[in-house]
């Protein structure tokens, strides 16, 4: 029983992926991120995102811009084509703007660093 509910909330999670804007899946794969470097206790963190073309993505180039957090969670946010989302702010600080310019299929790879008790976007290539 606990197999089924593991593989129906892996099914649902994959689903909401499909529906999602480009920008949010970039914030998913932060939060995903943030999780990691909890569970293992890291100090730094680097993974990659590519983004996909459908549904609501991007194509040809596209520049990736994560803001500056504010004081308030809604402040930083990230844009990606035309779509934009603060649901990063949940699990990340941005202590100041980052920005990449990608070709078409290209991958970015955000760096998270762990400073006292928080993670911290620093780095964005």
């Amino acid at each position: 029983m606990r197999t089924l509910a593991v593989l129906v909330c892996a099914l649902a999670l994959a689903g909401c992926d499909f529906l999602t804007d480009a920008a949010t899946r970039v914030a998913y794969d932060i939060e995903a991120a943030t999780l990691v470097m909890r569970a293992k206790k890291l100090d730094r963190y680097e993974f990659t995102h590519r983004p996909k073309e459908s549904p609501d993505g991007v194509t040809g180039e596209f520049e990736l811009t994560i803001h500056e957090s504010g004081e308030d969670a809604y402040q930083g946010v990230i844009d990606i084509g035309r779509y934009h989302t603060s649901y990063h702010n949940r699990f990340v600080i941005v202590p100041r703007t980052l920005s990449v310019k990608k070709q078409a299929g290209e991958s970015c790879v955000l760096v998270l660093e762990r400073r006292n008790d928080r993670i911290e976007l620093t780095e964005l290539r």
